[in-house]
């Protein structure tokens, strides 16, 4: 088989072993647990934002953000970070963005001068709204495979990991 003739599932199987050869007694579960979820994740982010965020005019980390504040009202930008999952760095370079397409205002905050708070236009709102419809159309698409039953589980089963991380969400 030529090195580039393969599916997906094979360089899947073709990982495990390449792990299982070069590590001593690996948890092969976790391994296909990790890379199945980060496959996954990637997969969903990159057609959204090509099929859904790009064509509207937004990156997917705009369109975090905007989301974010459309859901919590106005916060700082730190905040608007830590809830996205987005870098300080990217949230700041995006907000630049946003703000210059009249989507998003950033002002001094309240009682930190040094701090900024960012909050949705009008125009901001209308594109968060519209992008979300979008995308939601792509999710139904996306997780049609699965049952409502099996949806709920695998939410419970995410979010068990999420909110026991030692991570800063």
């Amino acid at each position: 088989m030529a090195s580039n003739d393969f599916d997906a599932q094979q360089f899947s199987e073709m990982a495990a072993r390449q792990v299982a050869k070069e590590l001593s007694h690996p948890d092969l579960n976790l391994f296909h647990l990790s890379f199945a979820f980060s496959r996954t994740a990637t997969q969903f982010a990159r057609h959204v934002e090509t099929h859904v965020h790009r064509p509207s005019g937004l990156t997917w980390a705009g369109f975090r953000i905007l989301f974010t504040v459309w859901v919590c009202g106005s916060m700082e930008s730190n905040r608007v970070a830590r809830f996205s999952g987005l870098s300080r760095a990217s949230v700041s370079s995006a907000l630049r963005t946003l703000e210059r397409d009249g989507l998003i205002t950033r002002n001094p905050g309240k009682n930190d001068r040094r701090s900024v708070l960012v909050s949705l236009t009008s125009k901001g709102k209308k594109a968060v709204k519209d992008a979300y419809k979008e995308q939601h159309k792509v999710e139904e698409n996306f997780y049609g495979v699965l049952t409502d039953k099996e949806k709920k589980i695998l939410i419970e089963l995410i979010e068990k990991i999420l909110f026991s991380s030692n991570e800063e969400n």
